[in-house]
């Protein structure tokens, strides 16, 4: 039978992260992000066992599966030192690289599956959530369009649904209603059913308070996610107090880190982060959180299954380092040297 595109891509990653490692070059991109002090911030948004990995209507980027998410935790755990927002100290030189635990969105995965291996490794974690969503069944969007989408289109790839989905984030609120609408009416026509799994719903607020209890830190994504660039000002700045004044309502603390829903800022976001009190604010941008990060614009690393597991699809610490550290290594330094480059100077040209 002929090897998937998926398989073969996944060797091919699996050859050059090995040829990385025999000629000494991710061994140099490690020591590298070690002695300057460089913190990995992971991005993970959720955690599944087997049968709720089959079923979601969540893109494979954000999912990992329960098994794979284990035995990183444990690798990570026992290879690395993982530690929390409030003592990440970027900067500062270690032994192990910092590694910086978050997720995104608040799924109810976070509280059943991922926060039990958590606590079992002392791992801390910091969970993005947004007040407005919690204890909600499919209270994200993409994953109302992909149940419909394949709904009213069985053979619908993969390839299909992502771009749809892309297409989506940019449009404006109500043509994404509309389009939501006539997938909806769609299936009202034909009589299709529809059944809600409980599979990609978001925990409540019990759940949220005994995670609290335990040690997870929360912070703000918005009160209702929205992408803060796409709309207007004043709405962003209730989005973005809303949420602020729910959880330190909720939680009875400061709320002072933040997380941008899908990564996307400005100039005007991040003032209106900083007017708000906000200390950290992070992005998806990939790169090392470094001492000359900017506080409120710091890269993480998104981790999905796909970057996670080698040929055979079981956990890789390789994979891990290829496509984590490698990868947030070689954007930094792109970065770095951007900066560090003269700028152009007509006059010096002229003379």
């Amino acid at each position: 039978m002929k090897p998937s595109n998926e398989t073969v891509r996944r060797f091919l990653r699996w050859l050059w992260a090995n040829l990385l490692t025999a000629t000494g070059f991710l061994w140099w991109a490690k020591r590298q992000l070690r002695m300057s002090g460089a913190v990995i911030a992971l991005t993970l948004h959720r955690v599944l066992v087997e049968d709720d990995f089959l079923k979601t209507n969540s893109l494979p980027g954000i999912v990992v599966r329960e098994s794979t998410f284990r035995e990183l935790v444990a690798h990570l755990a026992d290879s690395y030192e993982p530690v929390s927002l409030s003592s990440a100290s970027p900067g500062r030189a270690s032994g192990r690289i910092r590694i910086v635990f978050t997720f995104d969105d608040g799924w109810v995965d976070n509280y059943k599956v991922a926060f039990p291996i958590a606590r079992q490794h002392c791992v801390p974690v910091t969970i993005f959530i947004c007040p407005g969503l919690m204890d909600q069944e499919s209270p994200f969007w993409p994953e109302r369009v992909v149940g419909l989408m394949k709904a009213t289109r069985p053979s619908v790839t993969s390839m299909e649904i992502e771009a749809e989905i892309e297409r989506l984030k940019f449009c404006t609120d109500e043509e994404r209603a509309q389009q939501i609408e006539r997938l909806l009416q769609e299936v009202r026509t034909r009589a299709i059913p529809i059944e809600a799994s409980g599979v990609d719903s978001t925990f409540s607020w019990a759940a949220a308070g005994e995670m609290a209890d335990a040690g997870i830190d929360f912070g703000s994504h918005t009160q209702t996610h929205q992408i803060l660039t796409k709309i207007l000002a004043d709405r962003a700045l209730r989005e973005i107090r809303e949420s602020k004044n729910g959880l330190e309502s909720k939680f009875n603390k400061s709320c002072e880190t933040f997380a941008y829903p899908n990564g996307t800022w400005s100039a005007g976001t991040r003032r209106l982060l900083a007017e708000e009190g906000f200390s950290l604010a992070f992005t998806t941008e990939r790169g090392a959180w470094t001492e000359s990060s900017d506080p409120l614009a710091i890269p993480r690393c998104n981790v999905a299954e796909d970057d996670l597991v080698g040929p055979k699809g079981r956990f890789s610490p390789l994979m891990f380092e290829y496509t984590v550290l490698w990868k947030a290594w070689r954007a930094t330094k792109v970065k770095s040297n951007r900066t560090a480059q003269p700028a152009h100077d007509p006059a010096a040209t002229a003379a």
